[in-house]
């Protein structure tokens, strides 16, 4: 019995040291703004694919991914606390970007924003481009 039961064992454990199966690393979403009528939900996963607006998973560019993983880690200490910064202004568009550590708010154009928020904005557009309007 244990020969039958210790392949599948080492299996198992050499997959969840491998990190198993990919989870959502972050998801960008983007409401209002000029000239957007939908809103938008990037979702980027840790295996290096991302879906826009619930479509078809692509592969991103290991720039795009490393620099996702980079604003994962950065965003951090802004979703555990939850951050939220108020919008300055109407028609400007709204992100919010949820972590595993919790989810951050903010508006476009805010001064004063901490440096990885206009960086997720870059993420976002750049994604767009990509995965939203082939």
């Amino acid at each position: 019995m244990l020969r039958r039961v210790l392949p599948a064992l080492l299996a198992g454990v050499a997959a969840a040291g491998c990190g198993g199966g990919s989870g959502d690393l972050m998801a960008i979403e983007i409401a209002k703004g000029p000239a957007r009528g939908r809103g938008l939900d990037i979702v980027i996963k840790d295996n290096g694919r991302a879906t826009c607006n619930g479509g078809d998973e692509e592969t991103i560019p290991s720039d795009l991914l490393i620099d996702a993983r980079e604003l994962e880690r950065d965003l951090g200490d802004l979703a555990e606390e939850g951050a939220f910064f108020e919008p300055t202004g109407a028609g400007r568009r709204e992100y919010v970007v949820r972590i595993k550590a919790g989810t951050v708010r903010w508006s476009e154009g805010n001064r004063g924003l901490p440096r990885e928020l206009p960086q997720t904005q870059l993420l976002a557009l750049r994604l767009d481009r990509l995965l939203c309007r082939p």
